[in-house]
């Protein structure tokens, strides 16, 4: 797929089960299935955990010294996206498959005119456990198509979690990642309202995404009270700003001037 060879997937990470090092596992021999395919893996912990089959020549591995509980992962998605050196980036959580015919609409998408691309059309969905072990089994996307109707959706009809494409330049100017966002929050519902407020493209794809299962951790859930409150403050002013009020507020994340 011509369309892969101007895409750097970015896959920021910590692994706190044996499921999670098993999906991302799956995960990139998913992806490099395809020839050139260039992903970046940046690993955040108190130690490393994760070790990428060096036989997949397009990975490059990043580990950063962290020993915060809680993930940020909105600034270690900016860290990445300023060193992607294609015109687009494929955004993914280490635990999502989407069947790549997808990916490259959603890359052709942002590489004329869109700034942000969902690669399906908001069917996000939970993969049972033993189905899971199965697709990692095999590899086979037909267990996941086949079964269907036995997963559950994650959040509803219209999920925009999970996996997303941005044209970076673009994505960039737009604030990228909003780091006041720390920890698990609103942070994939708010990026889809600023893109909108700020009057730029977003697109779907036709498709659904699929989630392999893993344990719920400390960081599928808001750290704490403050934290919670927070977030969904800062998640609710942005959805009331119309754009040049938000351009203005967006020109004062310290981020965006780096």
């Amino acid at each position: 797929m011509k369309k892969l060879e101007h895409t750097t997937f970015i896959i920021p990470l910590r692994i706190d089960s044996e499921e999670r090092q098993t999906n991302l596992d799956a995960v990139l021999d998913f992806l490099c299935r395809y020839p050139g395919i260039k992903v970046l893996l940046l690993e955040a912990d108190a130690a490393p955990r994760y070790k990428p089959d060096i036989s997949h020549s397009g990975i490059t591995y990043r580990f950063v010294e962290d020993h915060d509980p809680v993930f940020y992962r909105t600034r270690y998605l900016n860290l990445m996206l300023r060193h992607v050196q294609t015109p687009v980036a494929g955004v993914w959580d280490s635990d999502v498959i989407v069947p790549m015919e997808q990916v490259a609409e959603a890359v052709e998408y942002c590489l004329f005119g869109t700034t942000l691309c969902y690669p399906y059309d908001g069917r996000f969905y939970a993969v049972f456990q033993q189905i899971s072990k199965q697709f990692k089994e095999t590899g086979d996307l037909n267990i996941l198509v086949a079964n269907e109707s036995k997963h559950r959706l994650m959040h509803g009809r219209y999920s925009v979690g999970g996996a997303f494409v941005v044209n970076v330049e673009s994505y960039l100017l737009a604030g990228g990642e909003n780091e006041h966002f720390y920890g698990w929050g609103p942070e994939d519902t708010e990026r889809r309202e600023r893109i909108y407020n700020l009057g730029l493209k977003v697109n779907y794809v036709d498709g659904c995404l699929y989630h392999l299962y893993h344990p719920r951790g400390k960081n599928s859930n808001f750290a704490n009270k403050e934290t919670a409150i927070s977030s969904r403050r800062e998640y609710m002013q942005i959805c009331r700003m119309y754009q040049p009020e938000l351009e203005a507020y967006i020109a004062t994340w310290p981020w965006v001037n780096q």
